[in-house]
């Protein structure tokens, strides 16, 4: 098995932690960082000197041209918006699904992806249906998601790959299931974007958001939103700001020309360098290759998962090849999951505590030795060796 696969150099702090935990934050590679540093050094420093009005009109291009060559889409196809979050609540809010119409989730998922149509449901009266796999999550599959879809469907919303035991939804079947409904299929790939390939026009998806942060490796901040061409033409925003016009320099307060199409949802001024990172760590991850990615982070994955069975553990990840992602939650019979946890962080173990499991999640920045090392670790504490 090789080392990373991307040049450690690249993310100093990996040489000093076992760093394990990219499903909650990555480390971010030099270059990118240094992306933002310029950018606040230019502005912080000469004002629009380096940053007029054309140039931030533009700030977003290369992150929009990035964003569509990692999703299989036209730049004008993409919003850089400052969240997965705000953009999801964008477009729900403006679907507006109404009473007796349903959107069918997951009761697992990512609180952000739920949480907006129950919000919504509190003012239309939009029925939230959530699949019910909190007691077993090996149980989540498209079909446990179909048993709630009918006619009255108006949207199926889920994250692409579940946070917690890195379950893998299969994108085409889910949206043939939403289509044949005559519903939406929306997507939050934040858990996936950058690890797993994504091409929203062959499997048919209708609204895709993901952050920054997690396997994009960039900053906070930053977002991206596709939105189907055919909604987008459409698309109406329900918040508006300068930005929000074709012209946004054209500064006028009585006269309000709406951008058309997903660029409306860029609708205020905000944090430009997290925007301008994003495009710079979508082109270093597209450079490495989202295949070769996930194959090595599956390997890593697939060490882990054979070093944990070892040690006892039960997993509550799905091992199929089909289904499997980096992301592996561990139980232990009689431990106490926050003891665990907090005794490997201390040993400068880092994962996350998700579903009362330990949660591992390595990325191209990680090594086998890195696994190996996380291992010999958490066995000691399960021995009592450490203490």
């Amino acid at each position: 098995m090789s080392g990373s696969l991307a040049p450690r150099s690249h993310f100093p702090a990996a040489d000093e932690l076992t760093y394990l935990n990219t499903a909650s934050i990555s480390l971010v590679p030099e270059v990118v960082r240094a992306r933002i540093q310029e950018f606040e050094r230019i502005v912080g420093g000469r004002g629009t000197v380096g940053f007029d009005d054309d140039t931030e009109a533009a700030a977003y291009e290369d992150a929009r041209a990035a964003g569509a060559r990692l999703l299989g889409c036209r730049p004008t196809d993409v919003a850089v918006t400052t969240s997965a979050t705000e953009a999801l609540n964008q477009f729900a809010w403006w679907l507006r699904p109404a009473a007796g119409s349903n959107v069918v989730t997951v009761d697992i998922d990512f609180p952000s992806v739920t949480y907006v149509w129950q919000r919504l449901s509190r003012d239309t009266g939009v029925e939230v249906r959530m699949t019910d796999v909190r007691d077993d999550p090996a149980s989540l599959s498209v079909g446990s998601v179909e048993r709630l879809v009918d006619r009255a469907t108006s949207a199926i919303c889920v994250s692409q790959v579940q946070y917690a035991t890195g379950y893998r939804f299969d994108l085409g079947q889910l949206a043939e299931l939403a289509h044949r409904n005559g519903a939406l299929l929306i997507v939050d790939a934040t858990q996936s974007a950058g690890m797993l390939p994504i091409d929203v026009a062959t499997d048919d998806v209708d609204v895709l958001v993901t952050a920054s942060y997690k396997w994009l490796c960039s900053a906070f901040g930053a977002a991206l939103c596709f939105v189907r061409p055919e909604l987008a033409d459409g698309f109406v925003p329900p918040f508006v700001g300068w930005r929000s016009t074709i012209d946004p320099f054209h500064l006028d307060a009585v006269d309000m020309p709406l951008a058309r199409g997903v660029r409306a949802m860029e609708y205020s001024t905000v944090a430009y360098g997290s925007g301008i990172a994003l495009g710079a760590a979508i082109q270093y991850v597209l450079e490495i290759g989202v295949d070769r990615i996930l194959e090595h982070d599956l390997r890593l994955a697939s060490a882990l998962v054979e070093g944990l069975r070892g040690l006892g553990a039960s997993l509550i990840s799905p091992l199929d090849r089909g289904l499997q992602t980096p992301i592996v939650g561990a139980r232990f019979a009689g431990r106490d999951p926050e003891d665990l946890h907090r005794r490997l962080a201390e040993r400068d173990v880092h994962t996350s505590l998700r579903l009362d499991a330990i949660r591992f999640s390595p990325h191209l920045f990680n090594t086998p030795g890195d696994i190996e090392r996380a291992l010999e670790v958490l066995g000691e504490i399960l021995d009592g060796a450490d203490r």
